[in-house]
């Protein structure tokens, strides 16, 4: 499909410039502008450019060929035209929601071959993440690139959840996401052949370190301020963040909002949100899960002066083993290397135990000595972040309880398998995939269908495979797949 074109920040000098240039294509001007805010008006076939006062030159949907090449021309005249890259691959990372009073912050990493890229970027060309839209009008564009994924395009979202960005540092727990995610994008293509633009937003030593090592191997890497408006794949990764963040945030807005009072945008500058902060105030209850209560915004609906003093990230990296560390800042952690090193017995383990503790939510214990292991969700959420839950845990119905009155299971990406789906069709296996869906549609799991060929594998050995495929921890309830877990050198999570 067609879509108009958009070129912004035009300077003044180079209107008349364009104008020529347009009537030399063939181009008949209009003798009179519809708009206060129209400068000209030129049509060429059925297809009409406008010029307007704020330097925004806009073109309808090109009619032929023709119209395309003088897009083209446009762009190298004014130097907006995609720039051709020396790389393979080109690997953008962008966020959105960090500065949001309501909602996740929602960080993509978006990888598109170089042959595509022109692709995308008539595709992706007029959006800007930074106006309000509707959310139909991000679904459809994303529904549109989402065509390309596997044909040259691909990416990978993550979320942070809003009692973590009150209670820590937000740039360190991003510095460990984009590790992660550029570990995921690069497993499958030659880093030396990969371009990696990084949208600025202060970045610490672990990853500025990681990203040297990068370097080090090939690749080409730059971290520019508003990166989205030079790059095509970061502006694809800005545009994936804000559908997400959308559908989200619409999913909260079922969900929550008040009798003649929605939650709005959950940017602080929407009157509707913060309409909707005052009344849910009155009515006594705690503040719900999404909203940021380390905000200014709230902090002052709440009576609270001060500001917030913030903790580095709960990440015991000194639980990990020695070698999973050094793995994880080369990028090269897997579920296969991944062992924890309990504090209190020095057992090194490839499994731990999900069990309760004396207030009922779920903590992780040593399968050796049984203590608390502190912090190990976390840990194992920015290091790994990808589970492959067996029937015996949707059958439990023990991730929806967890997220209903805990957050040990918060923020995962919760991999099925077919086997496993079909095996859940019973009434209470929907009810729990109903109850996750649900979780997932509000941020605070992802729900991701596992695709590999199950033929000729057993139901425990596709398991295997799914978590080696996407480098995931393996959950389960059942002994003969726990053992199958451990003999095969796989992480994994038990009862």
């Amino acid at each position: 499909m067609k879509r108009p074109k958009t070129w912004r920040k035009i300077p003044k000098e180079r209107w008349e410039e364009l104008r020529r240039l347009l009537l030399s294509r063939g181009g008949i001007q209009d003798k009179e502008v519809r708009g206060i805010k129209e400068v000209w008006r030129i049509r060429i076939h059925r297809t009409v450019f406008t010029m307007y006062e704020s330097g925004t030159l806009f073109s309808t949907p090109p009619s032929n060929e023709a119209i395309e090449e003088i897009h083209r021309e446009i762009s190298e005249l004014l130097g907006l035209g995609v720039e051709k890259p020396s790389k393979r691959f080109l690997i953008g990372l962008d966020e959105t929601g960090k500065g949001e009073v309501l909602g996740h912050s929602v960080l993509v990493g978006a990888i598109v071959s170089s042959d595509l890229l022109e692709t995308v970027d008539q595709l992706i060309g007029p959006a800007d993440t930074k106006r309000k839209r509707s959310t139909s009008y991000w679904n459809g564009l994303f529904l549109e690139l989402d065509r390309l994924r596997g044909r040259g395009m691909d990416f990978v979202v993550e979320k942070i959840p809003p009692w973590h960005v009150d209670r820590y540092n937000l740039n360190k727990i991003m510095d460990i996401v984009y590790q992660r995610i550029l570990s995921q994008l690069t497993r499958e293509v030659p880093v030396e052949e990969c371009r990696i633009v990084l949208d600025d937003y202060g970045m610490g030593t672990n990853l500025s370190r990681y990203l040297e090592f990068l370097h080090k191997q090939g690749a080409e890497v730059r971290v520019e301020s508003r990166a989205d408006e030079r790059y095509v794949e970061v502006k694809l990764a800005a545009i994936i963040a804000k559908r997400k963040r959308e559908m989200v945030m619409q999913a909260i807005n079922k969900a929550f909002s008040l009798p003649g009072c929605p939650v709005g945008s959950g940017n602080a500058g929407d009157p509707q949100t913060i309409r909707w902060l005052r009344e849910w105030k009155k009515t006594g209850k705690e503040w719900p899960w999404f909203v940021k209560t380390s905000f200014k915004t709230v902090r002052e609906i709440d009576g609270i002066k001060g500001r917030v003093r913030k903790e580095d990230p709960p990440i015991r990296h000194e639980i990990l083993s020695r070698s999973s560390r050094v793995l994880f800042r080369e990028g090269k952690l897997s579920v296969e290397t991944l062992s924890i090193l309990c504090p209190y017995c020095g057992a090194m383990l490839k499994s731990c135990k999900i069990t309760p503790a004396q207030d009922k939510r779920l903590v992780g214990r040593c399968v050796n000595c049984r203590e608390i292991i502190a912090n190990l969700n976390t840990t194992l959420l920015y290091y790994c972040g990808y589970i492959v839950p067996d029937t015996s845990v949707i059958l439990s119905g023990i991730i929806s309880k967890d997220l209903s009155s805990g957050r040990f299971f918060e923020g995962f990406t919760f991999l099925m398998t077919p086997v496993v789906r079909r095996e859940s069709d019973t009434k209470e296996g929907r009810k729990e995939l109903g109850r996750l869906a649900c979780f997932s549609s509000m941020g605070r799991i992802n729900l991701r269908e596992a695709l590999l060929s199950t033929e000729n594998l057993s139901p425990d050995e596709a398991i295997v495979e799914a978590a080696r495929k996407y480098n995931a921890i393996i959950y389960t309830r059942d002994k003969g797949m726990y053992e199958m877990a451990i003999s095969k050198g796989l992480f994994c999570l038990t009862k």
